[in-house]
């Protein structure tokens, strides 16, 4: 019955933020048709992949998603430049729900764009935030921790692109959502926490 309501009352916060969610698609960036597919149905990919994920086995994992959900989504009033903590939490997919360990990533300021670079772990990304009246966008390439960071564009299939939230039942993390990413999930979440 405790798991019915959390995943009732998550799936509920999230249906009732997604209106303002969908609203990063950006103007005038330039992606594939792929991925202006992807950010147009970030509503769709949150929702199935929190559906799926509510499902998961492990309650603590259950829970540190509804924690971050539970009070909805909002556009960040700032970006912080600096070091943060992040951990990539996996929704649906081939397991259900996974949340990694805290890694280390960094957001700079290049110009008029801020930098996301994810700087540890084996799996790292690399690519700009744009700060737009209607939201924050992502746009940016994985690559291993053997090589070197990848631009978007230069590999489809390494190809990110995603919308930043500020969780507003968890002040202070930010959350990168990935929508219908290449490999494994539904969707990606990266909880970023400004050290």
């Amino acid at each position: 019955m405790i798991k019915a309501k959390l995943v009732l009352s998550t799936l509920f916060a999230l249906v009732c933020s997604s209106a303002y969610a969908g609203s990063c698609v950006p103007d005038g960036l330039n992606l594939s048709a792929k991925d202006f597919s992807r950010l147009a149905t970030i509503d769709q990919s949150r929702i199935k992949g929190m559906a799926e994920a509510m499902l998961g086995e492990d309650p603590a994992e259950r829970d540190t998603v509804s924690k971050l959900y539970h009070q909805g989504i909002g556009a960040p009033k700032v970006v912080p430049a600096g070091d943060y903590r992040c951990r990539t939490i996996k929704l649906g997919g081939i397991s259900a729900l996974v949340s990694y360990r805290y890694f280390d990533c960094r957001i700079t300021k290049v110009g008029s764009h801020l930098k996301l670079e994810k700087l540890t772990g084996s799996q790292r990304f690399t690519g700009h935030l744009t700060m737009q009246e209607s939201g924050v966008a992502f746009k940016g390439a994985g690559h291993y921790g053997y090589e070197e960071p990848r631009n978007y564009g230069d590999d489809e299939s390494r190809n990110k692109v995603g919308c930043l939230f500020e969780s507003l039942g968890q002040p202070g993390s930010l959350l990168l959502e990935l929508p219908s990413p290449q490999f494994e999930s539904t969707h990606d979440v990266i909880e970023l926490v400004l050290r």
